[in-house]
């Protein structure tokens, strides 16, 4: 009977070392997810106003509010802002940053030259040897040749960060246009307001005039005077205060345009601007690819992802190549001769075997900054939803609240008109045209107010639906 074939046995070391070799393919072949998570997306929005195809977004940001003087401010903002410069230049980095992780996965070539001259002692004590070594030509340093992909997901991090530092300038230059836009509004509500208390001071300065010659002649009494006294104080306090804002409100400007603080010319009136148009929102899917911000998070996301892939390949073998092509010789003299061509070649194969932890701790580390992130996005696009929904309602219940404040303005006017009819007459007191007067001025200054902030909630669900971006308009 023929004995059974043994198989050769294998001895140990090269056990343990398939053995460590299946385990780093196992560790680094995992896989990895790196699509975004779904967010939950609401079919409509909340408000009436906002349910249409059509986007406000969709409209070029000097559409928004047509008013030429707003589009030179904004212009000038666009050019010579700081924190847009800055988002800008951020891309910029990190395209340098791409152009390196990019770089490393092709080989590189160095020129290289090197001469050695020596004196060593003979095998006679009394005599030296002088000897010499030279070598010229193209050297390949230690080239990692890219096998299992983890240059290549390095890279492919490194670009989405290119993307997300792209998407996060759009969002700088969208809330740019926003925040000029709203302080725009709020000068012009200013000014209103400034002349609103213009217009009442000069008639509470007649009307203590009035007052006090009614005093001298006995028809009204002290208590009068001061109360026509008090409410011209008044009238010059709310002056100085809106001096005061209208001042600060410039300044804020003004640096959001590149200047210095100082003033800014307008010859615009917050009436001039008409109505705001009806707004509609889109789709609330639309946001997910509109929004600067959902689109960074998501490009971030997907970084995280592409790291997390490099540190999992990162415990699989790296084969590197060296190599040389040029001319060698042991006498300096006879370096270019020919028959001196020199070359080499050296492959190596590295597997890490014990590195205290570095390895796992830094695939911990990306699964961590993955996870991270995945949160930032949710709530990013909960953000998202809310600015917009929040916005419709502000336009929606502000457009309710600017009607009712016209036509209180309206009776206030007409109740200070009959006010100081009865009170010229003798039918009543001053505290009547008194009240009447704090009423119309509190009312007209409430519309000024309403007026501005609903342009201003157009302005902000422009923003919050991601509008003014180039390239992005319908």
């Amino acid at each position: 009977m023929t004995p059974p074939t043994r198989r050769p046995a294998v001895p140990h070391a090269a056990r343990l070392g398939l053995s460590l070799l299946a385990a780093a393919l196992l560790a680094g072949c995992q896989s990895t997810s790196n699509a975004p998570p779904a967010p939950e997306v609401p079919e409509t929005w909340p408000r009436t106003a906002g349910a249409s195809a059509a986007s406000l977004a969709d409209l070029p940001w000097n559409a928004l509010l047509p008013v030429p003087e707003l589009h030179a401010l904004i212009t000038e903002a666009l050019v010579a802002n700081a924190d847009l410069r800055i988002a800008i230049e951020r891309i910029e980095l990190a395209r340098a940053q791409y152009g390196v992780e990019r770089a490393a996965r092709l080989p590189g070539i160095n020129a290289t030259a090197a001469a050695t001259r020596e004196q060593m002692p003979g095998f006679d004590p009394n005599e030296n040897r002088i000897s010499e070594n030279a070598s010229v030509g193209l050297s390949l340093p230690a080239w990692e040749i890219d096998l299992w992909g983890r240059l290549a997901a390095r890279a492919e991090a490194a670009r989405r960060e290119v993307l997300a530092n792209a998407a996060l300038a759009d969002g700088v230059r969208t809330s740019l246009i926003a925040q000029v836009s709203s302080l725009y509004l709020e000068l012009l509500d200013l000014d209103t307001q400034h002349a609103i208390t213009l217009r009442t001071l000069d008639g509470r300065r007649k009307a203590l005039r009035l007052t006090r010659a009614r005093f001298d002649e006995g028809v009204s009494s002290i208590l009068d005077v001061r109360q026509a006294e008090s409410l011209l104080a008044g009238s010059e306090q709310a002056l100085a205060d809106q001096a005061r804002r209208i001042a600060q409100a410039e300044n804020a400007l003004a640096v959001l345009l590149g200047r210095n603080p100082g003033t800014i010319e307008r010859h615009t009136r917050l009436d001039d601007l008409g109505p705001p148009a009806q707004v509609t929102a889109g789709l609330p899917a639309d946001l997910l690819q509109r929004r600067p911000d959902l689109r960074a998070a998501e490009a971030s996301l997907l970084a995280a992802g592409a790291n997390l892939e490099a540190a999992r390949k990162a415990f699989l073998p790296r084969i590197t190549l060296t190599s040389l092509l040029g001319f060698a010789t042991t006498d300096l003299n006879q370096l270019f001769d020919s028959g001196r061509h020199a070359w080499s070649l050296q492959p190596a194969i590295g597997l890490p075997l014990f590195d205290g932890g570095r390895l796992q701790a830094g695939v911990d580390a990306a699964q961590a900054q993955q996870r991270i992130l995945v949160e930032q996005y949710k709530a990013t696009i909960r953000q998202a939803f809310r600015e917009v929904s929040d916005a419709l309602a502000a336009f929606e219940h502000l457009s309710r609240q600017r009607d009712a404040n016209r036509a209180v303005v309206h009776a206030n006017r007409e109740r200070l008109r009959v006010s100081n009819a009865r009170y010229l007459a003798g039918i009543s007191s001053y505290f009547e045209v008194i009240d009447a007067e704090r009423q119309l001025f509190d009312s007209e200054i409430g519309l000024s107010q309403t007026t501005r902030a609903l342009h201003q909630s157009v302005v902000q669900l422009y923003r919050a639906l991601g509008g003014g971006q180039p390239g992005m308009q319908g």
